[in-house]
């Protein structure tokens, strides 16, 4: 009879002299309130092996990575700060889902991705990109499910989880088919859209990987606004770290560090904060009041104005406006219009009103464009 490799039961690292940890879901592990998505690493080895190497040394256990990112060189990125420490760590992958994957495409490409970094098992593979639409792709038989269940049995992966965008209602709905044992969703003080879900996996026993905790580097800017509305005085990336770790159903924010520096202050920021201490309903009565300044007057991303005659995307425009106006992230929004061609430039808007008429919110989106005109 074939031997069957067996499941991998060690413990996660820890250092709690630096670092503090939570339950992921019913999992049994306890993972670093701290994890890194590495799809950010620079092309840079000598530091991303620093940068690693000492995030396991201050006892951060959880690495997101798939073979996607990064042109399709994330997980070598990764790989060389894992040499030697990979005990006792997560280092997730990622697969995507469609019609055409099957149960051996699955399977192969989670061999690739163990072979990349250098792993004999997954602790945690993620069903990457999925919707509640793919459902059918993921149960049919000889597909995705099947490849999943039969590297369990065989001790290649332990637990499973996914990751994508869908409406809360929806993820609910994937997570209480019982299949996964955790979800990585974007959550942060600018975008509470998964809160719903959030809540739901904690009820259930569901882990939950918090993904763009800094908004996508957003709340990396100084914002006096957001100190004041949420009374804390500290910086907007520790007040965004907390905002996301104050909710007791996140097992981890998972952000992406390029830097020692970036790095260590979170370690710090993370080290410091006391869950006990946690204030949530605070922090979100702060953050709703700045919401409240915009009433009924937001941008949806609807789209409707996309024939604007000068070409401009009037709806990036209008989050650029709500992101300086409402969070005070100034410095974030000159540096966003000084990133847009000069095509794209508000400057162009020649007045019109076309895009005021197809707006259903009936935004007021030449005087808007007039503000940012003068801040660019």
């Amino acid at each position: 009879m074939t031997g069957v490799t067996p499941a991998h039961d060690e413990p996660l690292i820890r250092n709690d002299e630096t670092m503090r940890y939570r339950p992921l879901g019913k999992t049994g592990y306890m993972v670093s309130a701290l994890a890194i998505g590495c799809m950010r690493l620079k092309d840079d080895p000598e530091l991303n092996e620093k940068l690693i190497s000492r995030a396991v040394d201050l006892g951060i256990n959880y690495f997101e990575t798939t073979r996607y990112y990064l042109g399709g060189t994330c997980q070598h990125r990764t790989a060389p700060g894992l040499k030697e420490k990979t005990a006792g760590v997560i280092v997730s992958g990622k697969e995507r889902i469609g019609p055409d994957q099957t149960a051996y495409l699955f399977r192969k490409e989670i061999e690739r991705q163990l072979d990349i970094l250098g792993l004999d098992h997954f602790k945690f593979f993620q069903v990457g990109w999925f919707r509640w639409k793919m459902m059918e792709h993921l149960l049919k038989r000889g597909g995705v499910l099947d490849a999943i269940r039969r590297a369990q049995d065989e001790g290649l992966l332990k637990f499973v989880g996914f990751t994508g965008h869908d409406t809360p209602e929806n993820f609910i709905r994937c997570i209480e088919t019982g299949i996964f044992d955790c979800i990585t969703v974007p959550y942060n003080m600018l975008n509470r859209t998964y809160e719903p879900v959030i809540k739901r996996a904690g009820e259930l026993g569901v882990g939950v990987i918090a993904m763009c905790p800094v908004a996508g580097g957003l709340l990396g800017y100084p914002s006096q606004a957001i100190r004041e509305a949420v009374a804390m005085d500290l910086p907007t990336p520790a007040l965004a770290l907390r905002f996301v770790l104050s909710n007791p159903d996140v097992s981890a924010a998972c952000s992406g560090m390029n830097t020692l520096e970036m790095l260590e202050e979170n370690v710090s920021t993370v080290r410091e904060f006391d869950p006990e201490e946690a204030t949530f309903a605070q922090i979100c009565e702060g953050v709703d009041k700045l919401r409240e300044k915009l009433g009924d007057q937001f941008c949806t991303a609807c789209r409707y104005c996309a024939d604007c005659p000068e070409g401009l995307e009037i709806w990036r425009l209008m989050e650029i406006w709500k992101n300086w106006k409402v969070f005070g992230l100034e410095e974030w929004a000159r540096q966003a219009l000084e990133g847009l061609s000069e095509e794209k430039q508000p400057a162009r808007c020649s007045a019109c009103g076309e895009c005021e008429e197809k707006c259903p919110n009936d935004l007021p989106i030449r005087e808007r464009l007039e503000e940012l005109k003068a801040l660019a």
